[in-house]
């Protein structure tokens, strides 16, 4: 059975509805949610997709998914989180660092502060297989090997340079 989705205009402006598996008249987009977990060290959490996907099957990335009819950004990226790595967001730890816009979708990226330990992480077996925390280095080698699903990086580019620009060591004060 496939989700009922809200479909939005270049605009941003809710236009109708569809279904999540389903393509989009032209000019309508989808709403998905990519959330970026650090941890007080400055890790990453990534994920692991499963072995048996559709689509990246293996690869690692960051969590997220397509919000439901009536979601908004925000709520979506709880549930999902919730859902894949049994992660609660506290609404004081989680920021919208930007928008990328794809032909038939926008992609809200979230960066949200976390420091649950790997072993905690309730992975949802349908959709991860694993997880772990990196550092940048490793997210940059994992790359270099092919190992990261294709928007991993322009979205670790937009993670990083929030961060840069806000001029702050301990990822803890991101969210004071």
């Amino acid at each position: 059975m496939s989700e009922i989705i809200d479909l939005y205009d270049n605009l941003r402006n809710i236009a109708g509805m569809g279904e999540y598996r389903e393509p989009v008249a032209k000019k309508l987009n989808k709403l998905f949610v990519h959330v970026w977990f650090v941890n007080k060290n400055g890790l990453f959490l990534l994920q692991q997709r499963v072995a048996n996907t559709h689509r990246f099957a293996n690869k690692w990335t960051q969590t997220g998914g397509c919000a439901r009819h009536g979601e908004s950004s925000f709520d979506c990226a709880q549930r999902e989180s919730f859902e894949e790595l049994g992660l609660k967001i506290d609404p004081s730890h989680i920021i919208l660092v930007g928008t990328i816009k794809n032909p038939d979708s926008f992609v809200d990226i979230w960066l949200a502060m976390t420091n649950t330990p790997q072993d905690k992480l309730v992975l949802q077996p349908e959709e991860v297989q694993d997880a772990k925390w990196v550092s940048a280095v490793e997210i940059c080698h994992m790359n270099d090997l092919e190992l990261l699903t294709p928007s991993m990086m322009p979205e670790f580019g937009m993670i990083l340079h929030y961060v840069n620009s806000i001029g702050v060591d301990e990822s803890e004060k991101w969210f004071e």
